[in-house]
């Protein structure tokens, strides 16, 4: 998916989690904000790989688009670290990558939908390249701008104005 439609979903993951912590909720939506882009830091022309150019680089290099950082590996190992220095943070940025990435597991770009070839993420990598998904939502797509992308914004801030 797209960047807008990844933290769309990102803001409605952190304003759900900040109903169980309203005090915390500035920091978990905005750790949730930044967790829904950072996995595509691997992607030098991704919306955050365009503000960190040169390390977005090295990480393309190393590893390519959609591999390690679109990995559970990936959402437990940099949720934990921050999650040691501040809980709720943590928390908003591993909800933040789950969103990410459960979005680009039902996102395609090419080929039919409905199909599984290609499609997905590597959630077990490095034990295994094997992706998982489905193709359902077409990136750039009229379902990933209109219901995806204003669905979430608009279900976001009628939980915070409910619940914060």
């Amino acid at each position: 998916m797209m960047w807008k439609a990844h933290l769309a979903l990102g803001a409605l993951a952190g304003v759900v989690l900040s109903a169980f912590g309203p005090s915390q909720a500035p920091v978990i939506i905005t750790a949730a904000l930044l967790g829904s882009l950072l996995p595509d830091l691997d992607h030098p022309h991704s919306k955050l790989g365009r503000k960190v150019r040169p390390l977005s680089d090295l990480v393309y290099a190393v590893m390519g688009h959609r591999t390690g950082t679109h990995s559970v590996l990936f959402l437990v190992c940099v949720s934990a670290l921050v999650g040691f220095v501040h809980m709720p943070a943590g928390a908003g940025l591993a909800l933040g990558i789950a969103s990410h990435l459960l979005a680009d597991a039902v996102s395609y770009s090419t080929g039919r939908p409905f199909t599984t070839g290609g499609a997905g993420v590597p959630a077990a990598w490095p034990v295994s390249n094997s992706r998982v998904g489905v193709r359902i939502v077409r990136v750039n797509g009229f379902f990933e701008h209109f219901v995806v992308t204003t669905g979430a914004a608009m279900l976001a801030f009628a939980v915070a104005a409910l619940t914060l």
